[in-house]
C-alpha cells in the first residue's frame, strides 16, 4: 500500500462511475490517464484530481528510476 490509499478489485455499476471523485486508467503504454467524462457526465470537477496528479508524478518517479525502493523493476536500455 502506497500512498495511504485502499485498494479494492471487483466489479462495478456503471453508475458508480458517474458518482466518482476521480477516475483515472494506468497501462504501461499510457501511464496514467485521468477520466474527466463518462457518456457526457462530468465527473468531480472535470479536471484531474489530487490523487491522479500523485499518481502520475510517482509513476514518472519510478519509471525513470528517481525512487529507489522501485529501481529493481527497471531494466536499462543503452
Amino acid at each position: 500500500q502506497h500512498h495511504g490509499i485502499e485498494v479494492q478489485e471487483k466489479s462495478i455499476d456503471r453508475s458508480e462511475l458517474y458518482l466518482a471523485d476521480e477516475i483515472f486508467l494506468c497501462g504501461s503504454s499510457m501511464n496514467i490517464v485521468p477520466i474527466l467524462s463518462v457518456d457526457h457526465r462530468t465527473i468531480g470537477s472535470g479536471k484531474p484530481g489530487p490523487i491522479t496528479k500523485n499518481l502520475q508524478k510517482s509513476y514518472q518517479r519510478y519509471t525513470h528510476g528517481k525512487h529507489d525502493p522501485f529501481a529493481h523493476w527497471l531494466t536499462p536500455v543503452v
